[in-house]
């Protein structure tokens, strides 16, 4: 159950939704840019590393997103396949925004971070360009799409915390 509706609450859902989104991306980011240094001995070069890689794996990602997301305007106002269709207006909008996902992983980079940059460009630009018929098929879709992947999510954790072998296994430290 939600706290939160973007329908009663537009603009305290958006900050509450985007700085939740930011945190865990910017944690990814961190977290990838501390494996891939060297720690046996910590000194301000290895700081200085570890800087250089959080930014570069923080605002490549960024620009990743921000492109695809461009592309995505771009395709869906100039090649509209000779007549605008709902099915393949829908398609095409998820589509690019799960390339932008698969690109940022393929060259280890925060595909999280790519895909919420790309969401935000798609939402600004791309959704301007296709019809009211697709607004609303692509607003349901992924409503439904977020509350499969939320409700499958709860009900994994919620079976994981109940593995008794689990419990049994492990020993506190």
């Amino acid at each position: 159950m939600k706290v939160l509706s973007q329908d009663e609450t537009p603009f305290l859902y958006s900050i509450v939704f985007g700085e939740g989104v930011v945190n865990d991306a910017t944690s990814i980011v961190l977290y990838n840019s501390l494996q891939s240094l060297d720690f046996s001995s910590i000194n301000a070069i290895t700081a200085f590393k570890l800087l250089g890689t959080f930014l570069y794996l923080f605002f490549t990602s960024t620009a990743l997103g921000i492109s695809v997301g461009l592309l995505s305007a771009f395709t869906i106002k100039t090649l509209y396949f000779g007549r605008h269709s709902t099915d393949r207006e829908v398609a095409l909008m998820m589509l690019l925004a799960y390339l932008s996902y698969l690109i940022a992983e393929l060259i280890n980079l925060s595909g999280i971070l790519t895909i919420f940059f790309c969401g935000i460009v798609m939402s600004h630009y791309t959704w301007h360009n296709v019809t009211e018929s697709s607004r609303i098929t692509t607003k349901h879709s992924f409503a439904t799409i977020s509350f499969i992947a939320e409700t499958f999510l709860f009900i994994y954790v919620g079976m994981d915390a109940l593995d008794i072998d689990v419990w049994k296994t492990s020993k506190a430290r």
